[in-house]
């Protein structure tokens, strides 16, 4: 049987200790539950997976009331099953009966991200409604405050260039040591910045592009990437390596990974065209 560490059984004497002054390094989730009652083993089997996925950033304290009727009386469980979160030592979070594996992430994501965490969490919102102006100032706030955290320059890079404020980006990565995490998003969107610079204007590829003649199709890609368009980009760098995978040099392939850098690990766009990339490579 595996033993996982950040999963404990917690009893009268060992509450001061497993608890309360656990609670002050990490949220500490209290489990208030009965055995052999159906709904408290159902909402078991969704914390202890949660507990395995966060990897210590909570401890899941698991309480069996018929064996802890002090702690049940002291903390005022009513209902099972029963959530508390003790986060430094008073009662931050409380929920009663069965919950929804998506609700308690939620809570467990706002009691477990770092700072810096939670400025991106909110940026990822302002960016997805669009207000990107909205996300560009945060990231500089944020910067201000945190002048050596190199992963929020790159962010802040990365928005200003989708602002059209290139120039200011560069200025910014330049000042960047070359190793920073997340650096070869933006710099790879600058590089396609750049490329379409010397191209014409998406339509007037449109209206040229033909299956037969390569260039055309990756100039197309190029054009694409820039207006934002990413799947139709990455259609027509796939139709270069149905065609010629040799063709410049590989550069359908290698323009192809770029723009899975551009995506971000994760994607599932990125992830559906990384397949269909390695299909027609072997």
């Amino acid at each position: 049987m595996i033993v996982n560490p950040n999963i404990i059984e917690v009893t009268v004497p060992t509450f001061q200790t497993e608890v309360l002054e656990a609670s002050q390094q990490k949220p500490v989730l209290l489990e208030f539950y009965a055995e052999g009652a159906e709904q408290s083993a159902a909402l078991a089997v969704t914390l202890r997976k949660l507990a395995d996925e966060y990897q210590g950033k909570f401890l899941l304290a698991r309480v069996d009331v018929q064996q802890n009727s002090q702690i049940v009386q002291q903390l005022g469980v009513r209902t099972l099953p029963t959530i508390k979160v003790i986060f430094q030592g008073q009662i931050a979070h409380e929920m009663e009966g069965q919950q929804e594996e998506v609700q308690l992430r939620e809570m467990l994501d706002q009691l477990t991200m770092s700072p810096i965490e939670q400025i991106r969490a909110q940026i990822t919102l302002l960016v997805s409604q669009g207000d990107r102006s909205g996300a560009i100032e945060m990231l500089q706030q944020a910067i201000a405050g945190e002048p050596a955290n190199y992963g929020l320059h790159v962010e802040l890079s990365d928005l200003l260039i989708m602002e059209s404020r290139a120039d200011e980006a560069r200025q910014i990565l330049s000042g960047l040591p070359p190793e920073t995490e997340g650096i070869a998003k933006p710099q790879n969107r600058l590089k396609f910045i750049d490329r379409a610079a010397e191209l014409p204007e998406l339509a007037v590829l449109q209206s040229k592009v033909s299956e037969q003649d390569l260039q055309s199709q990756y100039d197309l890609a190029i054009r694409l990437i820039v207006d934002d368009q990413i799947e139709a980009a990455l259609e027509a760098l796939l139709v270069v390596l149905k065609k010629d995978k040799e063709f410049e040099e590989q550069i359908a392939r290698k323009t192809m990974i770029e723009v899975f850098e551009l995506l971000g690990k994760g994607d599932p766009t990125a992830t559906a065209y990384r397949r269909k990339m390695f299909s027609f490579l072997h």
